[in-house]
C-alpha cells in the first residue's frame, strides 16, 4: 500500500487518520517544504484542505483520489475547469455537517427569540427585568421557517426544526421528492411565495452559477410581510452585503444571522459589525472535526480498496 499524503492545518488529523485505518500509512506533508512535491507527486491518495493543496494540482500525476477536508469547495473547483485532471475529488460532509449547523441554528433561533443577548446585559448589570421578548417569545413551534436549499445540509436542518414543531418550507431546485417533514416544496419561481410566508428564511445552499445573487436587489422586500429574519449559513454569495444592510435599514427583515460573508474575514469598515439587529459569528456553524473527516475518510477509503463508488463526489461541472 502506497502512503497516504495529508496536507492539512487541522490539529491532529492525521493522528486521527491513524487510529481510523491503522494499517494505512499516513505522511504529513507542509506546505511550502522541499519534500512536499516529491511526496504529492508520488502519491495515490491525498488528503488536504485545498486551499493549501491549490498550488500543487499539477504536480498530482499519479493521483487517483483527492479528499478534501471541507464541504465547501466552490474557489477550488473554479479553479480546476481549465485544467485537465484524472483524480477524483470528494468532499467532507455528512451527518456531522448536519447536526453541527442543526445546533447553530436552533440556538440562534431561541437567542434572537428570547432576546439572549438583553438578558447577558441585564446580567452584567444586575437587572432583573422580564419585559418584552424575555416573557412574550415566540417558540419555534410559533414559526413558519423557509429553507433555501434542501441538500445533506438544508434537509437536516429542515427535519430538525420540524422536530421542534415548526412549519417548513423548501426551496430546491426541481421542487420534487418531497419529504415528509417538509409542508410545503417550491422551486426559485416560487421564492417569492417563500419569501412572505416566513418568519425565518435559512440559505444552506453552496454558491454554484444558480445561487449566486439569489436575493440580490430588492427580492428581501418579499419579507416585509412578516418581518423575517434571515439566517445564513451557506455562502455569503447569495446576497451582495449592501443589499442585506439595505434590506436591514428599510426594515423588509427585521434582523440577521450571518455566518457567511460576500467577504471573508467580514472587513472591519463593513456596516453590518454595528447593526444591532445582526448577530455575526466568524464562518463557525460546521467545523470540520479532524475526528469526523478521519471517519467520513475511513468508510471512502474502505470503498476505494473494495472498488465500490466513492461518496460526496464533486461534480466540477456543476461546482458542488
Amino acid at each position: 500500500m502506497r502512503p497516504i499524503a495529508v496536507l492539512s492545518a487541522i490539529p491532529q488529523l492525521s493522528h486521527h487518520l491513524q487510529l481510523a485505518l491503522p494499517n494505512a500509512i499516513f505522511i504529513n506533508l507542509k506546505s511550502g517544504q522541499d519534500d512536499t512535491v516529491s511526496h504529492l507527486t508520488k502519491s495515490e491518495i491525498v488528503v488536504a484542505d485545498v486551499d493549501l493543496l491549490m498550488p500543487y494540482v499539477d504536480k498530482l500525476s499519479e493521483t487517483k483520489w483527492v479528499q478534501a477536508t471541507w464541504a465547501g469547495l466552490e474557489n477550488f473547483v473554479a479553479n480546476l475547469r481549465n485544467k485537465t485532471i484524472a483524480f477524483t475529488i470528494t468532499r467532507f460532509s455528512g451527518i456531522d455537517f448536519g447536526y453541527a449547523m442543526s445546533e447553530y441554528v436552533v440556538s440562534q433561533i431561541v437567542n434572537f427569540e428570547r432576546d439572549q443577548k438583553r438578558l447577558y446585559e441585564n446580567q452584567a448589570k444586575g437587572v432583573w427585568d422580564t419585559s418584552g421578548r424575555i416573557s412574550d417569545h415566540r417558540r419555534i413551534s410559533d414559526l413558519t421557517i423557509g429553507v433555501l436549499g434542501l441538500g445533506e445540509i438544508g434537509s437536516f436542518v429542515a427535519k430538525t426544526l420540524k422536530g421542534f414543531g415548526a412549519t417548513i418550507w423548501g426551496l430546491s431546485r426541481t421542487g420534487s421528492h418531497k419529504e415528509e417533514y417538509i409542508d410545503k416544496q417550491v422551486t426559485t419561481k416560487l421564492l417569492p411565495e417563500l419569501l412572505k410566508a416566513s418568519d425565518y428564511v435559512i440559505n444552506t445552499m453552496p454558491s454554484t452559477d444558480d445561487t449566486r445573487g439569489l436575493l440580490n436587489g430588492d427580492v428581501l422586500e418579499y419579507c416585509s410581510a412578516k418581518k423575517s429574519i434571515f439566517i445564513n449559513i451557506g455562502r455569503g454569495s447569495i446576497i451582495r452585503e449592501n443589499d442585506l444592510i439595505n434590506a436591514l435599514e428599510k426594515k423588509w427583515i427585521s434582523g440577521a444571522i450571518l455566518d457567511v460573508f460576500e467577504n471573508e474575514p467580514l472587513p472591519q469598515a463593513s456596516k453590518l459589525w454595528t447593526l444591532p439587529e445582526v448577530v455575526i459569528s466568524p464562518h463557525v456553524s460546521g467545523i470540520s472535526r479532524s475526528s469526523d473527516i478521519a471517519r467520513v475518510f475511513a468508510e471512502n477509503h474502505r470503498r476505494y480498496s473494495n472498488g465500490e463508488p466513492l461518496k460526496n463526489i464533486i461534480d466540477i461541472s456543476r461546482g458542488y
